[in-house]
């Protein structure tokens, strides 16, 4: 009897020290996942925290009166209410030109004015992601020139609503540079130039049913509903930010999920 009490302490000692070392090595290892999983979460906000500055930033136009969001579209867009002539596409021929040459020359002031803004919004990222030695940081800046219903169509090839809407946006670029606003100077920012012709989003859409109703001479109605498609022969500039170099492959994103 008092052999077999003599032996329980040593056999409790040896049990209690095998269970202290598994819990260290348990405590080792979940030490360990926590902190591999920490630097997972930080590397995480971090690139988070990069695409909220850069959305930020852009948006941060839109207090201006040249841009405002669209909601609808999720774009930020040109404000500025720039009609041409019918099947023109030069700066220097809008509408307006027809009606006071010199709030024209305003208009054109303010465009000018809106395409520095976008030059300067750029310039200061690119500071920014430079200082911090951040790579990841780019921009599209498309401009987009569209067309009316009421002009051209499709005369031939060359002569159609895409050419035109296309032009108008090439030529207002043409202005901006002229005027030493060169977007594609920018080190981190591509530029694209496009045509979306009769369409393209957002538009002015006349309400036919409306119209009909309010203006039942054929005359005053077809009259009334050019006025109003008339809002699209102008062009539009939506600035697109791109965050570039964050790893999106899949084994990157397994590697990041929380288990």
């Amino acid at each position: 009897m008092d052999g077999k009490k003599s032996s329980f302490w040593p056999s409790y000692v040896d049990i209690m020290t095998t269970l202290f070392a598994i819990m260290l090595v348990l405590f080792a290892v979940s030490y360990s996942r926590f902190k591999v999983k920490q630097k997972q979460l930080e590397s995480i906000v971090k690139e988070y925290d990069n695409i909220v500055t850069v959305y930020s930033t852009v948006s941060s136009i839109d207090s201006t009166e040249y841009f405002g969001y669209n909601a609808q579209y999720l774009k930020h867009l040109f404000t500025i209410d720039v009609q041409y002539q019918d099947k023109q596409y030069s700066i220097f021929k809008l509408k307006l030109d027809t009606i006071n040459k010199a709030q024209a020359d305003l208009k054109r002031d303010s465009v000018k004015a809106a395409g520095e803004l976008i030059v300067k919004t750029i310039k200061e990222l690119e500071q920014k992601a430079e200082a911090a030695k951040d790579n990841n940081i780019k921009f599209l800046v498309i401009i987009e020139g569209q067309a009316s219903k009421t002009t051209f169509i499709n005369a031939n090839d060359w002569e159609n609503n895409y050419t035109l809407s296309y032009l108008r946006a090439q030529w207002l670029n043409k202005f901006w540079e002229n005027n030493g606003v060169n977007i594609r100077k920018l080190k981190r920012c591509e530029l694209i130039i496009s045509g979306s012709g009769e369409g393209g989003v957002p538009r002015v859409i006349p309400n036919d049913e409306e119209l009909r109703a309010k203006y039942p001479n054929k005359k005053d109605y077809w009259d009334h509903r050019k006025d109003i498609e008339s809002q699209n022969q102008r062009f539009l500039v939506h600035i697109v930010p791109v965050i570039g170099n964050i790893d999106v492959r899949k084994e990157r994103i397994d590697s990041l999920k929380l288990h």
